[in-house]
């Protein structure tokens, strides 16, 4: 509604987890880079965890788009409460994975739903050995890991064993609130959490990286130069929100809705409070 008015191409806030829209402050560009070396030199598991609206998806997203630039295939679980069986099928699915003696034509994953666990598996180990003599890698990321039952982690642990005499067929990066960490804590997670080599919580903005953020994003959609955020604004946000994305974008989003309806070019702290009493429920 109000992007034409600012001179916008698209929305600056919106929740989707566009990679296009990540912002790289020193924290997130050094573990995106050591996420992407821990991939290079095949070191097994990684971890991103982070509080619930810290960016974890969109960081999942943007490694994504990464990995797609490099010699790398990928798999992605979104839905973390499938059984043993489907999660074979998922990782098999999306990585395009197509019956023995194939001849091409569209791809079908029907073909997967007549076979046992074991015949998956096998699959998977002769997809996973064609890849890596194409020098092809294959990584797996698992989102929302937090709520993977116990069991479904283990089988991918020993998913991770598949490897040929010099190299790691599969790397896996779990990505999970808080709370996965306390699993894997568990006596029964401890072979899982001693294979995991690098490690990444995602937290909230300071004060400062608020405005670079909200700056950063604004800029990415194309926002007018005038459209400007007034004194104090930055900082309203910043405290409403508790540095926590999601909350900025929510707060910010109403934000210049309200900037909107008064035809206003610049963002007061005003708008802010409203935007914020507005989201917490203290005001119509």
């Amino acid at each position: 509604m109000y992007e034409k008015f600012y001179g916008m191409k698209e929305s600056p806030f919106n929740l989707t987890p566009d990679p296009s829209f990540l912002f790289l402050n020193k924290r997130t560009r050094e573990a995106l880079d050591l996420i992407l070396y821990a991939i290079e030199r095949r070191e097994g598991f990684t971890l991103v965890i982070g509080d619930v609206g810290t960016g974890k998806t969109t960081m999942c997203w943007a490694l994504l788009e990464r990995l797609a630039r490099k010699n790398v295939r990928t798999a992605l679980i979104q839905n973390p409460m499938l059984s043993e069986t489907d999660v074979l099928r998922s990782i098999l699915q999306d990585l395009g994975v197509r019956p023995e003696g194939s001849d091409g034509g569209p791809f079908d994953a029907e073909w997967m739903s007549a076979l046992s666990k074991k015949q998956l598996l096998d699959r998977l180990n002769s997809f996973l050995a064609e890849r890596a003599e194409e020098d092809v890698f294959t990584v797996l990321i698992v989102d929302e890991a937090q709520n993977m039952p116990a069991v479904i982690l283990e089988q991918l642990r020993l998913i991770s064993n598949l490897e040929t005499a010099k190299k790691k067929l599969l790397q896996i990066i779990f990505v999970g609130q808080l709370e996965l960490q306390q699993k894997l804590n568990m006596s029964s997670m401890r072979q899982l959490n001693q294979r995991i080599s690098v490690r990444f919580e995602t937290r909230t903005l300071s004060k400062e990286d608020t405005e670079s953020y909200i700056r950063h994003r604004l800029a990415v959609a194309g926002a007018s130069p005038r459209l400007r955020f007034g004194a104090g604004a930055f900082r309203s946000v910043w405290r409403h929100s508790k540095g926590y994305p999601r909350l900025i974008n929510l707060i910010c989003d109403r934000a210049l809705l309200s900037g909107y309806s008064e035809r206003s070019l610049v963002i007061t702290r005003s708008h802010i409070r409203r935007a914020a009493h507005s989201i917490a429920g203290k005001e119509s």
